[in-house]
């Protein structure tokens, strides 16, 4: 397993590949490869999405994604 956390102003839904995984600002477990991210509706954020690779995480250092901010 590997780890994420999308780092946001504020508490909302994290989607990973289209599916809800859990929230901003938390540690979410994903399994290692590539993978899109979104914050779901509304799409008051930009950008729209991200699209990465994750691998060589741990839970005390996941990859942090710091990318959406508020539109």
């Amino acid at each position: 397993m590997e780890y994420v956390k999308i780092a946001y102003l504020m508490e909302r839904k994290v989607r990973i590949d289209g599916q809800v995984a859990g929230f901003t600002n938390r540690t979410l477990m994903v399994e290692r490869g590539h993978h899109k991210f979104d914050l779901g509706d509304p799409a008051d954020y930009d950008p729209g999405f991200v699209e990465t690779d994750v691998q060589d995480t741990t839970g005390l250092s996941p990859l942090v994604i710091d990318a959406f901010r508020p539109c």
